[in-house]
């Protein structure tokens, strides 16, 4: 449109790794490296500071005016190194309606408070804007293309490539900011499998990315004034709930059996834990497809369980008839706080409906995809939107 050129770059996987990074490589060593080579220095730092790569996947939909709204964020702070909009999953489906209020919350609260108290930590590479400057900057392209030697780095650099670039430009000194008014839709996984293996990669690189910015926190601190010594604590205390998570969603499900089922504290822990340690066994000693199997078949149980435990709190609440007893605080005080969050986002409100769809499968997406996660350490493909070999 506009009679704008499009050029379309092919890659060859005998002259250029596979897999999303190298790609990225190739193109922003094109754009950022041969194409500014035939201006002078000081020409070439005044392009480079203006030129902005927009990072998309190949089924993201988006408007015009969603990536002006990136750009006016670049021009009005020359310190922002990258910026990503308000990302919404597309299809319909069980998992796809859990991923659209997991979406809408993660933006809602998570990304605005990393955006107002610090910078966000990942501009995912769905839908992100890139400033060429900030990708040229020392340590920051070329530790981007270096090739993966150890353990760590599979994990950290090609399991999660979009949230690696950022911790790079964060470690830089540059902003990375968060526009909840460009709107960008990509299509999401839309069955358990797919889900799982594509949050098996995110969910590792994740926290090794988070671990290796807190690990350089001195660095991080002085030469980026974005990012203040309450922040690190912040991402310090959120990294220790990832950690502690998986017990306590285990424990409040041991508390739901013994509150609702008056099975005993000791026996309601028992029963809990055999289909988790079996899970862990299948997760050791059996191939993938068997370990999602059988992760599918504990989803349906735990929501039946976590349906019953809805329905069992209600009738308690009712029959305490108070709003201010200890169980009605508590269990209202999570849907209030999403309500609350939906509200304020009138645009968005149609995703608190998916609210009921993501309480029953907490113990799923935060007990039983940890376990996944972890024993697939060792798995390093994609996971999803792969073509299998014949």
């Amino acid at each position: 449109p506009g009679k704008t050129k499009i050029v379309c770059h092919l890659k060859d996987k005998e002259k250029i790794r596979h897999k999303k990074r190298w790609s990225q490589c190739m193109y922003m060593y094109y754009l950022l490296g041969f194409r500014l080579m035939n201006f002078d220095i000081d020409r070439q730092v005044e392009i480079a500071k203006n030129t902005y790569l927009l990072a998309l996947d190949g089924d993201v939909d988006f408007q015009p005016q969603a990536i002006v709204r990136l750009v006016d964020l670049m021009k009005k702070n020359s310190n922002v190194g990258a910026a990503c909009g308000r990302i919404h999953p597309t299809g319909s489906g069980y998992i796809p309606w859990y991923q659209k209020f997991e979406y809408a919350v993660g933006h809602w609260l998570q990304k605005s408070t990393e955006h107002i108290l610090g910078c966000v930590l990942c501009s995912p590479g769905c839908f992100s804007l890139f400033r060429g400057q900030a990708l040229m900057d020392h340590n920051v392209m070329r530790t981007y293309t270096r090739v993966s030697t150890m353990p760590r780095h599979y994990v950290q650099y090609d399991q999660g490539e979009d949230r690696w670039l950022c911790t790079l430009l964060l470690q830089q000194g540059w902003r990375v900011e968060y526009s909840a008014a460009s709107d960008a839709f990509t299509a999401c996984p839309e069955t358990f499998e797919e889900f799982y293996n594509q949050r098996r990669r995110w969910m590792p690189s994740t926290i090794m990315n988070i671990l290796d910015l807190l690990a350089d926190y001195k660095n991080v601190v002085t030469v980026n004034p974005d990012i203040s010594s309450f922040y690190i604590l912040y991402q310090g205390m959120l990294m220790v709930s990832t950690f502690v998570g998986p017990g306590a969603i285990f424990l409040v499900l041991a508390g739901s059996l013994n509150t609702v089922f008056n099975v005993g504290i000791w026996y309601a822990i028992l029963y809990n834990a055999i289909p988790v340690i079996l899970f862990m066994l299948v997760c050791y000693y059996l191939d993938a497809k068997i370990q999602l199997s059988y992760a599918k078949l504990l989803t349906i149980g735990y929501v039946l369980l976590m349906l019953t435990v809805m329905i069992g709190i209600f009738i308690q609440i009712i029959e305490e008839g108070s709003l201010l007893s200890p169980t009605a605080v508590s269990f209202l005080s999570v849907f209030v706080s999403f309500f609350i969050a939906g509200v304020l986002h009138p645009y968005e409100i149609s995703c608190l409906p998916y609210l009921v769809i993501y309480y029953i499968t907490i113990p799923s997406m935060y007990l039983l995809l940890v376990i996944y996660s972890l024993f697939n350490l060792w798995n390093v493909s994609w996971g999803t939107r792969e073509i299998v070999e014949k």
